[in-house]
């Protein structure tokens, strides 16, 4: 391509772009200066209706559901069990916390035993096969990437697609990794009903109880008969800011709807109906009886029911939330080895020496949570007592909580655009104008969230709704779910992400639903021009079919084309520099590599008409900001300067709010020869461990050292 149309497919700020949140002078002189870039620039294939500047998140409301009085008596002492709940050791089956994989920053930063074989494979005969690497590559180098279980990551690993001219989606590829790098959770185990928690405690784990499970050997996770610690399926998120997104999980099946019981809110039809899958409150004989949990703006309380219970992250399989419960009412939190420091902004007042706190789960439920969901004296019709069954009522609010306070609104960006002068670096100020200009960041990344996913920017009309009409990469229109998009990090065959079912078989996706909901019933007004409501159980969509000028709307139908497999959730992009490895594969390992692939276009091969990101029916996938940006050396610098400005402090010295008790980690298996040393009288093999300190309000000291990027641990 001759250098005037490299030009020509660069895209800029409009003239007259609005302000949006910023009102303090120095943010307005940012944008301004966006509106001087050349007229060839602005003429680039952006979609014309970029999006308002982002603003301080301070001015942003952190939702909450209106109703939540309904359940909590107590927030601080909701926070507070929340808190406690999240980082014990105790409430995993084998001794892993929910922050055993938000840890850094609220992600994962480890290197060891950190790859999935694609689990979620539409192709059944790819899921689990690990990656062979050529023995020889061009020019006789030998290939790093590979691995397996137990399998130590190098920098040579990244990126896990590797091209010989990374500016070249289409280039020779050098290597391919179709593994996902992500957190190692438990062993394989079948969870024993009934038997409680077994007398043995857990290697290398002080006196951590372990639930009474059954081993069993792994086809996967395993070398030479010995089981190593299972690997998720998709790259851990931060926890930090998460309380901003309208759905969780990177394919959004945590619903914004929580229904007391799962993830996936008003989908669930038993929940709420069926005693056996419900939250219970007294009837008038005395009798338990289902109480429907309908919580909108609850969708981190959805996503923090999932991990307890899933047989690859925390729990041995077939483990219910009712008999956690069980486990862990009785307990004293953080009592089995962990440290909590007396000066811990939340947990401080209860700390117990010298391990955990000194009052019990039960103690805390019982001042956090309204009377009438555990004061029943009455057990339920599968024989659990009523605090015990709503278990997972009180978990997923009281983390939620605990969450909704890791909100982190004092990086160097927010404090310029609240006024402070110079508190953004030169380059990060020009790399902010890439940002909203060349770089058409701000298109996937919007508001004070930086992310689409977000759940103000879902309710605010002049952003479009949840459910958009707009031009593909390819210049054809499609309906697709705001906030998800494959921007082609890898084929939707080796994970479909919103393109997947519910385990009652209906689409993740708000557009499919739509489309099915328009298809039985044409009056609902989808043809409508302009903004369409449309009630589906309980969740409301926001339709905006008019979105980048699409006309004739008047042709919307329910077999409309969407843009959906292979979508993911946008992430903040905020502390970004600390949460590495980067995208739902966790393929890239510096925040460079993923300048580096926005700026070729991703990853996809093939035209911008047809090309991997396609699935079905659907050549292609990919929406109209993804596309080669021919971005200067400079200007890529300048990005991640500008991502780097993004960093709240507090975040990365773990000053409160993001300080915490004190934490140990498995981290990979030793290893004898060709196979892992094995636990004595077992198929699992040992640990190694990390045991982070407990971090009182005043941060990490300067002995200690702040936190480091992902990128800082490879070798």
């Amino acid at each position: 391509m001759d250098q005037t149309n490299s030009q020509f497919r660069l895209g800029s700020a409009r003239p007259g772009t609005p302000v949006g949140l910023v009102v303090r002078a120095v943010g307005c002189a940012i944008l301004l200066a966006l509106c001087h870039l050349p007229a060839v620039a602005q003429a680039g294939l952006f979609p014309p209706d970029r999006p308002p500047q982002p603003g301080p998140l301070n001015l942003t409301t952190v939702p909450l559901p209106v109703n939540l009085s309904e359940f909590v008596a107590d927030m601080q002492a909701a926070k507070v069990l929340g808190k406690a709940l999240f980082w014990d050791m105790q409430l995993g089956s084998d001794g892993l916390a929910c922050a055993s994989c938000h840890f850094q920053a609220g992600a994962d930063n480890r290197v060891v035993n950190q790859l999935n074989p694609q689990f979620r494979a539409v192709d059944s005969s790819l899921q689990g096969v690990w990656y062979k690497p050529a023995s020889k590559l061009s020019g006789g180098v030998v290939s790093e990437v590979g691995g397996g279980p137990n399998y130590k990551l190098t920098a040579k690993d990244f990126p896990t697609h590797k091209l010989s001219d990374p500016n070249n989606r289409n280039s020779n590829v050098i290597y391919d990794s179709p593994n996902i790098v992500s957190s190692q959770g438990v062993f394989r185990y079948d969870y024993i009903h009934g038997a409680g928690n077994s007398s043995n405690t857990i290697t290398g784990l002080g006196d951590v109880p372990r639930d009474n499970c059954r081993e069993v050997l792994s086809p996967v996770f395993s070398i030479k008969g010995v089981n190593a610690r299972q690997v998720e399926p998709r790259n851990s998120p931060t926890v930090i800011n998460a309380i901003y997104y309208f759905r969780n999980f990177w394919d959004g099946r945590a619903s914004n709807i929580f229904n007391g019981r799962n993830p996936f809110g008003w989908r669930d039809p038993s929940a709420g109906i069926d005693p056996a899958n419900s939250v219970l409150v007294a009837a008038a004989n005395g009798d338990l009886k289902p109480y429907p949990v309908n919580l909108s703006d609850s969708s981190l309380a959805s996503q923090a029911v999932g991990p307890p219970g899933s047989d690859l992250e925390m729990s041995c399989k077939g483990r219910l939330f009712e008999e956690i419960g069980v486990k862990m009412l009785p307990l004293k939190p953080l009592s089995s080895g962990q440290e909590v420091s007396s000066t811990d902004s939340m947990l401080g007042p209860y700390a117990a020496k010298p391990y955990g706190m000194n009052v019990t789960y039960a103690a805390l439920v019982r001042k956090a949570f309204q009377p009438k969901f555990w004061n029943s004296s009455k057990r339920s019709v599968d024989g659990y007592t009523q605090i015990q069954k709503n278990f997972s009522l009180f978990f997923g609010l009281a983390v939620m909580l605990y969450e909704a306070t890791l909100v982190s609104d004092q990086s160097p960006f927010d404090k310029q655009m609240n006024g402070v002068v110079g508190a953004m670096s030169l380059e990060a100020q020009r790399g902010f104008q890439v940002f909203m200009g060349n770089g058409g960041c701000i298109f996937c990344h919007k508001g004070a969230e930086f992310t689409g996913a977000g759940t103000s920017l879902r309710l605010n009309s002049q952003l479009g709704g949840l459910v958009e009409y707009m031009l593909m990469g390819e210049g054809a229109p499609a309906l697709y779910d705001s906030g998800f998009y494959n921007i082609g990090v890898r084929s939707p065959g080796e994970d479909l992400g919103l393109g997947e079912s519910d385990p009652w078989g209906n689409p993740l996706s708000f557009t499919r639903q739509v489309k099915a909901a328009y298809a039985a019933n044409p009056d609902l007004g989808l043809n409508n021009p302009g903004m369409a409501t449309i009630g589906l159980g309980v969740d409301r969509f926001n339709l905006y079919p008019c979105n980048f000028q699409v006309s004739p709307c008047t042709q919307l139908s329910g077999s409309t084309r969407d843009a959906i497999d292979g979508n993911f959730k946008v992430p903040t992009l905020r502390n970004v520099e600390l949460t590495g490895p980067y995208f739902h594969n966790g393929g890239q390992a510096t925040l460079e590599q993923v300048v580096q692939f926005y700026n070729r276009g991703g990853d996809s091969v093939g035209s911008a008409a047809n090309n991997s990101s396609g699935w079905g029916a659907n050549p292609s996938n990919l929406p109209p900001a993804i596309f080669p940006l021919f971005l200067t050396s400079n200007e890529q610098a300048d990005l991640v300067a500008f991502l780097k400005s993004l960093t709240d402090e507090r975040v990365r010295w773990e000053r409160a709010p993001f300080d915490h008790p004190s934490l140990t980690i498995p981290n990979g298996h030793p290893v004898s020869g060709s196979t892992l040393v094995v636990k004595s009288g077992s198929i699992n093999a040992k640990d190694n461990f990390i045991t982070l300190p407990a971090i009182g309000k005043a941060g990490r000291s300067t002995t200690q050292g702040p936190l480091l990027p992902f990128s800082s641990g490879l070798k």
